[in-house]
């Protein structure tokens, strides 16, 4: 807790935190109502210290609570657990970093991935039009010359080969 806050915080309830907790761990909405309205203000300037953004901060007290709830008995039973709910919040701001950096990661990768398609496409664009230009000008080739070019370039023949097949010089 001294991390985030360093205020007594459970000097306005009025009832001890850990009775609170214990109720809430008993599914009594009336107590958790209460540790809402005590901690939501202290958790979301503090979530909004550390994100400067009110709409992450207002998505981690929800978080935070939600939490609460899904482990009011966990909670309940803990050794401190004021210190546990603010474990709670701790690991709800961290989980949003972590995001943050998970997200920008796979952008990263996805601009990267985008970038290779776009090469490769054009890749295969130049390559089909230097086939087309070559095409082009194998089929303007004298017929001996068409029949020397696909032998050697098509079917890799060898140039003597291609001299004694065709009864030329290489």
């Amino acid at each position: 807790p001294g991390l985030f806050l360093t205020t007594n915080m459970h000097k306005d309830l009025p009832y001890d935190i850990q009775i609170l907790l214990k109720q809430i761990a008993e599914d009594d909405e009336s107590s958790f109502r209460a540790v809402f309205d005590h901690y939501k203000s202290p958790f979301h300037a503090t979530a909004f210290k550390m994100t400067r953004s009110t709409d992450v901060a207002e998505e981690i007290v929800q978080e935070v609570f939600v939490t609460l709830w899904v482990k009011r008995k966990l909670v309940a039973i803990a050794k401190k657990p004021e210190s546990y709910v603010f474990t709670i919040l701790h690991n709800c701001i961290y989980a949003h970093f972590r995001k943050l950096v998970l997200e920008r990661q796979l952008k990263s990768k996805m601009a990267q991935v985008e970038e290779q398609s776009e090469n490769r496409i054009e890749t295969l664009l130049l390559e089909k039009e230097n086939r087309t230009i070559i095409e082009n000008i194998i089929s303007r080739l004298p017929p001996q010359q068409k029949l020397i070019y696909k032998l050697a370039k098509q079917e890799g023949v060898s140039r003597e080969e291609i001299a004694k097949q065709l009864n030329i010089s290489p």
